[in-house]
């Protein structure tokens, strides 16, 4: 039987948390046997075959993950993401829950589609619009800052600036997730014909409206103010002029997102 699943929200019910991580229903699952389960993988797209084990109670492991299973029946079920450290169930972390429906249930009785089923929820919307009225009313506040599913967008406009946002590599997956990259876009950016030589990293806040602010930046004591003004100056003077900046959205809303950046200027 092939289940879809349809819903992954939080155990309070949302579909994303409150740093703007959006939990994905993604999963399309065919049991084959009672003891073995085929899994589409985004990454091979393709099925790819796993056996069940149970270790007790009703925890199960398959797929790479460990789940408990909630509730079951012929059309449908719920699973509880576990995360599991030296085989104990560390709970306070295992706060996912995955609903899913079989094929038939879908089609024949809700008449309807899995894109159809997966789409955000009235209660998605309504807390992101909040977070995003929260986010743009205090642009420059890193911690009213909000995650955006889709990320801020730098376009250069001359020919004497590149922007580009770093991908997420296979070598990156050994120090960091895929969950970071989303939620932490990182750029690199040139500058060519700038005033000096110069390279330095630092976080940029883009709100709504797509004005960029200083987040966080590393520097002695002694040099944190002379250090800000120069990044402030760098931002207001070249990035802010010479870069066409779209704000991040989430569920389509504009909201102020946290950026990385690392500029060199090439005089």
């Amino acid at each position: 039987m092939d289940f879809f699943e349809v819903r992954r929200s939080f155990d309070n019910g949302l579909a994303f948390d409150t740093i703007g991580f959006e939990q994905e229903p993604i999963w399309h699952i065919n049991f084959i046997h009672d003891d073995s389960v085929m899994v589409f993988s985004p990454d091979s797209n393709a099925m790819l075959h796993y056996d069940i084990y149970h270790d007790q109670d009703s925890i199960f492991f398959f797929g790479r993950e460990w789940f408990r299973v909630k509730s079951l029946d012929k059309d449908s079920m719920l699973l509880q993401r576990l995360a599991v450290k030296s085989k104990r169930v560390k709970e306070e972390r295992s706060n996912v829950y995955m609903k899913l429906y079989s094929k038939s249930y879908i089609l024949d009785s809700l008449h309807t589609t899995v894109e159809e089923l997966r789409k955000p929820r009235r209660v998605d919307t309504l807390f992101i619009q909040e977070r995003a009225d929260r986010s743009n009313r205090n642009p420059g506040n890193i911690d009213s800052s909000f995650s955006a599913r889709n990320p801020v967008e730098l376009t250069p406009l001359y020919s004497t600036i590149s922007a580009k946002r770093r991908s997420f590599t296979d070598d990156d997956r050994l120090t960091q997730s895929a969950a970071y990259h989303y939620l932490y876009p990182e750029f690199d950016i040139v500058i060519d014909r700038a005033y000096k030589d110069f390279y330095y990293e630092f976080s940029v806040l883009v709100d709504g409206s797509g004005k960029m602010r200083l987040g966080k930046f590393v520097a002695m004591d002694e040099f944190k103010e002379s250090r800000a003004k120069v990044l402030q100056g760098i931002i207001d003077v070249y990035l802010q002029n010479m870069l066409q900046v779209k704000p991040g959205t989430t569920l389509g809303i504009p909201l102020t997102s946290l950026i990385m950046l690392r500029v060199r200027g090439k005089k």
